[in-house]
């Protein structure tokens, strides 16, 4: 579900992301927090962060766990590196 989550995530930044406001939001180390539930009723945390990557391209990272702490699981992430010129790398 996690997985999911992360996909829908990324594909929407994906539609909407401008690549000046992810420069701005990877200067100021700025994240987006949310709370959302999955279709399988659990509560999941979804975190959206921009790293920089070479020839300033953008890393966009979306992370996705449960609600639930869990010290030995990771997060599932989805990423993807946007250029300067507004196009996505893989």
């Amino acid at each position: 579900m996690a997985a999911k989550i992360a996909e829908k995530y990324l594909s929407r930044w994906r539609r909407v992301a401008v690549y000046d406001e992810l420069a701005v939001m990877e200067e100021n180390g700025d994240k987006d927090w949310a709370n959302v539930t999955g279709e399988d009723g659990s509560g999941y945390k979804v975190l959206a962060y921009v790293l920089p990557e070479a020839d300033r391209a953008l890393r966009l990272v979306i992370a996705v766990n449960d609600r639930v702490p869990r010290a030995t699981i990771a997060p599932v992430t989805r990423t993807v590196v946007m250029r300067p010129d507004g196009t996505y790398t893989e």
